[in-house]
Formats: C-alpha cells, structure tokens, sequence
C-alpha cells in the first residue's frame, strides 16, 4: 500500500513537473511570437514615416518643375504625377494616424507621437491645399500669379514638415529600440524562470525518484546475496532430484531399434514410405511432401527452410519430432536425417524410432514420484523460487520505472533545454549544448538499462527469439555489432528457470565483451542435438588473462560477472568453458542437457 502511494506521489510530481516545464514553453513562445509581431510592425511604421519625407520633398520638386515649364503637354504630365504624389502622400498620413491593413499599418501611434503631429499639422494641411489648388488650375487659362503663390506656400512649409517628420520617424526608432529591450528583459526572465523549474523539478522530483531506485537496487542486490547463500542447499536438492531421475531410469522402455521410415528427395518430397510409418500415422494415403508434413503439424516455415537448406548442403541432421496421427494421438520420433549419394545425385534417409511410450513413461514416471520428491524439497525449493522470481519482478519494476518515470522525466527536460534559447551568453549556449549532448546520451543509457532489465519476449516465445532480439538491440543502442545464428534451427521450449538463466548468461557475456573487453563485434551461436544444447558467445576484444583472474579471486574487476555465470550455468546443469587470452578476444562456451 505504502509503495503505491509513493508511485501515486511521484505520478503527482511527474505530472505538476511536465506542467511547469509545458507552461514555461508555451508562455516564452506566445510572449516572443507577441514581440515578433510587434517588431515587424514598427518596421513597417518607420519605413512608412520614413517615405512620407520622402514624398513631402518630391511634391516640392514637381511642383517648381510645374513652374518652370512652358509647353502644356509637360505642365499636364507634371500636373498629373503631382496628383499620384499627394494621394499617396496623404493615404500614408492617414494610415500613421488610424492603421491601415494596406499599408501594414497596424496601430495606433503613441501618444506622443500624435502630439509630435499635431505640430506639423498646419505645415501638412498647407501643402495639402495649395498642393490641391495647383492640380486644379486651368491649363489652358493659366493664372501665373496663383500658380507662383501656391508654389511658395509649399516650399515655406515643406521645410518645417520635414524636420517634424524626422523628429516623428526618430520617436518611432526610439520607441521600438525601447520595445526590443523589454524583449530581451523578458527573455531574461523567462531563461531564469526556465531553468528555476527544471533545478526545482531536480530536487523534488528527480533526487526523490533517484533515492527510490537507488533503494530498489539495494534491495536486489540484497536479495541476490541471499539466494549466493541459498546455492549450497540449493544444490543438495539438486543431488536428490539427480538421484531421484537415476531411479527414474530403471523404469524406462526399452527403445526399438531405429528403422528407414521414409525416403525423401532434394525438395523434401516423399519417393517413398515404410509400412511402419503409414500404421504408426494410421494413413490410408501417405502425404506427398515432408515439409508440408512438418508445416501440418504446426512447425514454422524458418525451421522447415534452415531443415531443408542443410539438407541441400549434403549434411545430416537429428532431433525429437513431435506428429500426431489420423486418430489425433500424439506420435514423438527420434529422426535422423542421412543423406545417401546414388550414383550423381542424393536422396534422404529419415532414419527414425517410435519414442512415444518412452515419453510418455517418463511423463508418467516424474509424476508417479513427484509428490515424494515435493514433500522432501518442498519448503527449500519454495524459497529458491520466490528468490528468483523475487528478483526477476524486481528487475522488471525498476526496468519500468525506470523506463516509464525517468526515462519520460528526462525526455520531457532534453525538450525543455532545446526550447531555451539564449541571445546573448556564448559560455550559457555552450554549456546548453553540452548539457544536450549529455542528456542524450542518459537517455540512450537508460533504454538500455531498461531493456536488459525487462526481457519480456523470454516469457511470451522463448529462448530463440529472446535472443535474436536482445542481439538486435544492444546492436541499436551500443554500436556495437552483436550477431545472433541458429545454426541446428533450434525452436524447442525450455523450462522457465532454464530459459531465464541462459538468457541471463548471455546478457551478462555480452555485457562483458562491450564493458571490459571493449569488443567491437560479438557473436553468439546456438548449436543443438538430440542430448544437448551448445552456446557459444565469441568477441574480438583484448581479452584478460584467466588463469591469473582464477588465482586472484572471481570478485576482482568483472571476475564477478564470470562467477555469476558460472553459477547459473551450474543451476541449470550445465558446463561452463572459457577461452581467452590478452589481446586475442574471448570465447564463452555453454553446455546444457536437453534430456
């Protein structure tokens, strides 16, 4: 109960530390997007204002150029151009004034700017008029004297407008440099307050989380020292049982002699089939093909091509095949593959014997002396099991909390240091980057920590495809090249404690190879028989000296590793073997009974 409250009050601060770190993003953007918009705004005003001088000068210039000119076609073309100048003149004018969408005039001037035009009004209004009056005058009856007058009233005022027009477009600048400042004032602020947030979120949210992990991670390491403790009961119960499976054997069929059930060509196909074979499957027409036999019995299309593709290679194969006949009863067979040379081409031998009474004899067998193996190992073998399944939920919670909480957490802070964006410091750019860099490369750190943790494709499909993909994504996620073969197509499931540990040995070589040996390429290789599984985990780093490690102790430097692999492969009754040498990589060998 305490510990879902905790994970209730870490969800608590995950959800309050994403909301600060979402509220600080999206006010810094609105904020700065408001100041963009304002600073394109003003440009546009001051480029605007800044014209209106511009035209105030060139309406003076046409209108002495009018003045000038004798011939009527000249006066109208100038009449003319003046009357474009004012308009758009005085369109601008109004726009600075009221906004114009046009123009992208937006705004409304300051008040102290309208007061800066209130004083060249008069001018403005003046040369508006007298602009007016020159564009209305006749052509053909031409008062000269109105004509000078109006031209000198522009020029009297033209002068004083232009100086209130710099002033005005000066107040512009002033009042958009002023802008631009409380920007950078507030982007200030919002980095503090950015960065106060995420030191906040590292003290209360982070630090507690770490505590907790660093707790769980006690407590496993813990519960591993117990169960090195349990290893030597442990293995009395193992003796007994061994013991217990020798008396088993005295109990056991004799099996008939092997014998050629069937003949089968290149393609799989059957050329032809024993009468054994056809009473033992109970058919009245024999299956055309081998493979399609296989396939019926729901063997999976990898292991019927890797079959079929070492048989075209001339080599020989065996194993425990699993069929069931016409009446659905389960039919196990012993089945070797030979394959025989006539004269330029090959045929297939299936060498086989009906092991099904075998089977099911030791199926009846366990069962019979079960209950008396229980009742002498029970109370230990229940305290193995909670130990190991102890440890394995507990690596599975951290792995999700791990992955679920931190991994989130600072997935959500790596946004929040790419959304910061300082203007000016080069050193806090730098160190932002370098904190990117770094929180990248935490990130990469947990997933794998998180994925070797949780290998919940061990339980859900087997050994075969937990491996694959554990290879493939420590390749992802190291660099390094990891390769994974199934040589003998092995698709067997193991017992659950067997399965785990194997994976848990290989883990822990590959982790070794990438940690210590620096290794740049691993492979790991599955090769079975009808008695034994063999795996086998090579790499090509600098590998160490073994004998020297075995007389200095398994727990010095990743010697630990070694012994607990030992260990495991000694749980599950198998052989352990290790060949290395300094600078010549390292090859881990595993031997595991399959009967």
């Amino acid at each position: 109960m305490n510990k879902h409250r905790k994970f209730d009050k870490l969800g608590l601060f995950y959800i309050l530390a994403l909301s600060g770190i979402a509220v600080s993003i999206i006010l810094s953007q609105l904020v700065v997007q408001n100041y963009i918009g304002t600073q394109q705004d003003d440009a546009r005003t001051i480029n605007v204002a800044g014209r209106q001088r511009m035209l105030s000068q060139k309406i003076s210039k046409i209108a002495l150029k009018i003045g000038r000119v004798s011939d009527t076609i000249s006066y109208s073309q100038e009449v003319k151009e003046l009357k474009n100048t004012v308009a758009l003149w005085e369109k601008s004018h109004r726009g600075l004034l009221e906004g114009n969408e046009e123009l992208g005039l937006q705004d409304k001037p300051s008040s102290d700017v309208l007061k800066m035009y209130k004083q060249i009004e008069n001018h403005y209004t003046q040369m508006v008029f007298h602009a007016h009056k020159i564009i209305q005058l006749p052509v053909n009856d031409l008062v000269r004297s109105d004509l000078d007058t109006s031209i000198q009233a522009i020029l009297t005022h033209e002068d004083s407008f232009l100086r209130g027009m710099n002033a005005i477009v000066f107040q512009y600048d002033k009042e958009a440099n002023a802008r631009v400042k409380e920007l950078r004032k507030i982007e200030i602020t919002l980095l503090i307050l950015s960065l106060s947030i995420i030191l906040i979120e590292l003290i209360f949210v982070f630090r507690p989380i770490a505590r907790n992990v660093r707790q769980t991670v006690d407590e496993l390491v813990e519960s591993e020292e117990g169960s090195i403790r349990m290893a030597g009961e442990l293995s009395r119960l193992y003796e007994e049982l061994v013991k217990s499976y020798q008396d088993l054997e005295s109990t056991r069929y004799e099996p008939e002699a092997p014998l050629v059930f069937a003949t089968i060509d290149d393609k799989g196909s059957f050329t032809s089939v024993s009468d054994k074979f056809k009473v033992l499957m109970q058919w009245e027409k024999s299956p055309e093909s081998f493979v399609q036999l296989l396939l019926d019995n729901d063997y999976r299309k990898e292991f019927t091509g890797g079959l079929m593709k070492i048989l075209k290679n001339h080599r020989p194969w065996s194993g425990e095949i699993k069929l069931v006949n016409e009446d659905g009863d389960f039919i196990w067979l012993e089945l070797f593959i030979i394959p025989v040379k006539i004269r330029e081409s090959y045929t297939y031998k299936l060498v086989a014997r009906d092991i099904t009474e075998l089977k099911e004899a030791k199926i009846r067998s366990r069962e019979i002396n079960r209950e008396k193996i229980e009742k002498r190992v029970k109370e230990q073998q229940y305290r193995s099991v909670l130990i190991l399944e102890g440890q394995e939920e507990e690596r599975w919670r951290l792995g999700r909390e791990i992955h679920d909480g931190i991994g989130q957490m600072l997935t959500a802070l790596k946004l929040n240091l790419e959304a910061i964006t300082p203007s000016s410091s080069i050193h806090t750019k730098r160190r932002l980057e370098d904190t990117r860099e770094l929180m990248k490369s935490i990130l990469r750190e947990i997933r794998r920590v998180s994925f070797n943790l949780t290998p919940a494709s061990l339980s859900d499909f087997g050994i075969t495809p937990a491996i694959t993909k554990f290879c493939q994504e420590v390749s992802q996620l190291s660099g390094n090249k990891v390769f994974f073969t199934n040589e003998t197509r092995f698709v067997n499931r193991l017992e659950s404690h067997v399965e785990n540990n194997i994976y848990r040995i290989i883990q822990e070589a590959i982790n070794n190879a990438i940690k210590y040996a620096k290794a740049s390429s691993i492979d790991v290789k599955l090769i079975h028989s009808p008695r034994e599984l063999e795996i086998t985990i090579q790499d090509d780093g600098k590998g160490f000296d073994y004998e020297k490690l075995k007389k200095t102790g398994y727990f010095e430097s990743s010697g630990h590793g070694i012994f607990n692999m030992k260990e495991r492969t000694a749980f599950i009754n198998g052989t352990f073997d290790l060949n290395t040498k300094p600078e010549e990589g390292t090859m881990i060998t595993i031997t595991i009974p399959l009967d």
